[in-house]
C-alpha cells in the first residue's frame, strides 16, 4: 500500500519551525507563482522544493495521487505548447505546430502547478496537525473550531482504515469490484458506503456523547498541555519573510 499524504515526523529544520510561519512560507509561494510572470521563479520554487525533500527526509516519491498531479501538470503543459502560437515555430508536423512561446508557455503553466503542489506537501508532511491546531487556537481561533480541524484530520486515518477493512470484507464475500456495467458499479458503491457510513456515525455519535461527559465548551477559552513555541529561529523565517515579500512587492512596482 502507498503512504497517504500525512505528517511524517522528523527533526529538520522545517520540521521544527513554527506552524503558522510555515504557512505563510506556503501562501507567499502560492501567491508569487502566480503573481510574478517569471519561468525561472517557477522553476526555482520546483528546484527548490525538490531539494528540500531529501534534505528534510520527507518521502516524496511513491505518495498517494502523486502520478495523476504530476500527470496533470504535464497536460497542462502540453496543452499550451499545442494551442499557443507564439514566437518562432520548433517543427511542423502536420497541422502541429510547436513554437518556442508556446513551449515557454507550457513549461511555466505546468511548472506553475508542480511549485504550488509540491510546496503544499512540504507544508503537509512537515507539519504535526495537532501542532497547527493549537498554534492556530493560540493566534485567536476559537478552540472549537480547532478541535474540528484536528478531529477531522484524525479521522480521515481512521475512515481509512475503516474503508480498507470494509472492502477486504466485501471481498471476502466474493464481492467483485473489477466490473464495467455503470449499474453494477452504484450498487457495489451503495454496498461499500452503506457499512463505511454506519460505522462513521457510530464513531462520531461516541466522540459526541465523550465530548459532552467531559463539558466541551463550557469554558469560553481552554488551557493547552503541549505548546508551540515561536523561537529565535521562527523570527529570521519570519524576517526573511517579510523581506521576501517586501521585495516582491518592489518588483511588481517597478515592472
Amino acid at each position: 500500500m502507498k503512504p497517504r499524504l500525512t505528517y511524517q515526523p522528523g527533526t529538520s529544520f522545517l520540521h521544527r519551525m513554527h506552524p503558522l510561519v510555515k504557512l505563510a512560507w506556503l501562501l507567499f509561494a502560492t501567491v508569487v507563482a502566480f503573481v510574478v510572470p517569471s519561468l525561472w521563479l517557477v522553476l526555482g520554487i520546483v528546484g527548490l522544493a525538490l531539494v528540500l525533500f531529501p534534505l528534510c527526509g520527507l518521502r516524496l516519491g511513491g505518495l498517494r495521487g502523486l502520478r495523476l498531479l504530476v500527470g496533470t501538470a504535464l497536460l497542462l503543459a502540453l496543452l499550451q505548447i499545442l494551442f499557443r502560437h507564439q514566437g518562432a515555430v520548433l517543427f511542423q508536423l502536420g497541422p502541429l505546430a510547436p513554437t518556442t512561446g508556446g513551449l515557454a508557455a507550457g513549461v511555466y503553466v505546468g511548472g506553475r502547478f508542480l511549485a504550488v503542489v509540491f510546496c503544499s506537501y512540504l507544508f503537509v508532511l512537515s507539519t504535526d496537525p495537532a501542532d497547527l491546531a493549537y498554534a492556530l487556537m493560540r493566534a485567536g481561533l476559537p478552540y472549537r473550531f480547532g478541535f474540528a480541524l484536528v478531529t477531522a484530520l484524525r479521522l480521515v486515518a481512521v475512515f481509512e482504515e475503516e474503508g480498507q477493512t470494509v472492502y477486504r470484507a466485501q471481498l471476502a464475500r466474493g464481492v467483485q469490484y473489477d466490473v464495467r456495467s455503470p449499474r453494477r458499479l452504484l450498487i457495489l458503491a451503495r454496498q461499500f458506503l452503506l457499512p463505511l457510513l454506519i460505522s462513521a456515525l457510530g464513531k462520531v455519535e461516541g466522540l459526541a456523547v465523550s465530548m459532552e461527559g467531559r463539558c466541551f465548551g463550557k469554558y469560553p477559552t481552554r488551557t493547552f498541555l503541549n505548546t508551540v513555541p515561536f523561537t529565535r529561529f521562527d523570527g529570521v523565517a519570519a524576517g526573511l519573510l517579510l523581506a521576501a515579500a517586501a521585495a516582491t512587492v518592489g518588483y511588481l512596482v517597478i515592472a
